[in-house]
């Protein structure tokens, strides 16, 4: 169900993500990234961690990385980061999740596309090339903005309905 160089992609653009967003103003020293799965996953989502420090063992622009490893249910020691990223789950604990991002204004980024329907803020899109994925009516909904530099190189999800 994860692709290991998928979660190397993911390893190298989260912490691009928070310094190319408003996010970057909230980091002092530290990009605090957390790591939200089910149970099940936990053993990816440690490998997630691993690919995070591989990719960055000193950090990046003189920042070094917080990284939170939690369960939903344990979401709230999410609460100082400025990225919560969402393994799969069922769609209670997506819910939750995004509520906890929007209550705390983490930007919420998914390993699954299919997430954006539901409200979050940034996926990969792994099409010819792989590129970011914003959703930016809910990133604009909550306040975060995000670097001209990271739109333009992204794909825009647009809600049903919505025209380009």
């Amino acid at each position: 169900m994860y692709d290991d160089e998928t979660l190397t992609l993911f390893s190298k653009i989260m912490p691009r993500m928070v310094l190319m967003s408003s996010q970057k103003e909230l980091v002092k020293g530290n990009i605090d990234l957390c790591i939200v799965n089910d149970k099940i996953d936990e053993r990816i989502a440690l490998s997630l961690m691993d690919k995070l420090h591989n990719s960055y063992p000193n950090g990046i622009n003189k920042n070094l990385l917080k990284l939170t490893n939690t369960t939903y249910s344990a979401i709230e020691r999410c609460q100082n980061s400025q990225l919560v990223f969402l393994l799969s789950s069922n769609e209670q604990n997506i819910k939750k999740a995004l509520q906890y991002t929007r209550n705390h204004t983490a930007i919420s980024m998914s390993y699954d596309p299919v997430y954006l329907a539901n409200g979050v803020q940034a996926s990969l899109f792994l099409g010819r090339k792989v590129t970011p994925y914003l959703n930016m009516n809910e990133l604009h909904k909550h306040g975060i903005e995000v670097d001209n530099l990271l739109i333009r190189i992204s794909k825009i999800y647009l809600n049903e309905g919505e025209k380009e």
